[in-house]
């Protein structure tokens, strides 16, 4: 029961850890691609007449849409509260917009040149719900302010809240339209990029290589590109963390072979009359042998449970070790998500059971070989 408890810890361990850095890494590929597109287009300056180019994308078979946008930080204030704000600009009328299904109060479609969205952290900030107003501060305001000028703040109604659960957004997103950023910001008729939705978002960096061809001065960057090291980062964190689940099962594997050693000894007597009587090596190493599969099976079947188990709790968990030992929401405030994310990989289940039982089976057969190697005589003297 201990060795069987030991390999379903050290599996529990490895499946938990590998599906949690699993989640972290999709969510912020899924945020990526839906704060950015699957391909964003700048320049070193704002690009001018943006339709132009929109329309020459749009003719590409692989582009699925392509739309402009504009942003960048604002101070938002309603009383004596305010706040910093990464506004974007964008178009109200477009149906492919991801914010639309993070909408929790109010509506994506009120949106127009006298009203804002917020994320959900931002308007908590400002202390502001659906149906109040903000007023919003430009930096071209604070420019025209520097030169004597006496400019008003633009006034907004808010017409719906947003909560992505990844804190980067729901803490600073404001979201306007496209014309009415433009107007305050003084852009004119340009944008500060382009967002485009493909066919094929696994096949970005192809596409955006290839329609890159012949636009001097554009860069066409794919959502792998964006965050890349950040995302990098996560990936290393998980495979070095593999490998540290990855020794807590070979711990468990020498009390695998400890046990059995065991069981071969109180054996003895029954190795000799086993012997005596006729039986082959393979038999006594399959007798023994087969207890090593056993107990990898049983402690695997044990590990799943305890994963599944742990990860259905993960919240209460992390509450606990945050109260005990952290200092703050970790999750937020490194991964920049409100609550743990999951995504289960059917290999790593695969991959952990398997390498489980080929270790446990092997640390069986290590007594086993040597109990089928003694001799009769041997082994009834020693009993």
């Amino acid at each position: 029961m201990v060795s069987i408890l030991g390999v379903g810890l050290g599996v529990a361990a490895l499946l938990v850890v590998q599906t949690v850095m699993n989640g972290f890494g999709e969510e912020h590929r899924l945020r990526i691609r839906e704060s950015f597109g699957d391909c964003v287009v700048i320049a070193k300056s704002p690009i001018e007449g943006p339709d132009v180019l929109i329309a020459r994308l749009k003719a590409d078979p692989e582009v699925i849409s392509a739309s402009a946008y504009t942003e960048g930080p604002a101070l938002a204030r309603r009383g004596a509260f305010s706040g910093v704000a990464f506004v974007r600009g964008t178009d109200p009328l477009a149906t492919d917009q991801p914010v639309r299904q993070y909408v929790v109060a109010g509506s994506f479609d009120g949106l127009d040149d006298g009203r804002v969205i917020l994320g959900i952290g931002l308007a908590r900030t400002l202390r502001v719900a659906v149906g109040d107003k903000i007023e919003v501060w430009s930096p071209v305001m604070a420019e025209q302010a520097e030169k004597g000028k006496a400019p008003l703040p633009a006034s907004l109604e808010v017409c719906a809240i947003v909560r992505t659960g990844f804190t980067e957004v729901d803490d600073r997103a404001a979201i306007i339209p496209l014309r009415r950023f433009r107007e305050l910001w003084s852009l004119g008729e340009r944008a500060h990029g382009v967002t485009l939705r493909l066919k094929d978002p696994a096949n970005a960096v192809a596409t955006a290589a290839r329609l890159n061809v012949g636009k001097a001065g554009l860069n066409f960057i794919p959502w792998q590109e964006i965050k890349k090291n950040f995302l990098e980062a996560i990936r290393f964190e998980k495979t070095m963390l593999f490998f540290l689940m990855f020794i807590i099962t070979l711990v468990a594997s020498f009390s695998i072979g400890s046990t059995l050693f065991s069981a071969v000894i109180r054996r003895t007597r029954e190795v000799g009359v086993l012997v005596a009587l006729g039986a082959q090596r393979w038999h006594l190493v399959g007798l023994f042998g087969v207890q090593g599969l056993l107990i990898g099976a049983l402690g695997t079947a044990l590990g799943f449970l305890l994963t599944w188990g742990i990860l259905y709790f993960r919240e209460g968990i992390l509450d606990l070790i945050n109260s005990l030992f952290g200092n703050g929401d970790m999750v937020a405030n490194v991964y920049q998500f409100s609550k743990v994310p999951l995504h289960y990989d059917a290999m790593d289940f695969v991959v952990a059971a398997a390498f489980t039982l080929i270790v446990t089976t092997v640390a069986g057969l290590v007594p086993a070989l040597w109990a089928a190697g003694r001799k009769p005589s041997e082994a009834m003297r020693d009993a």
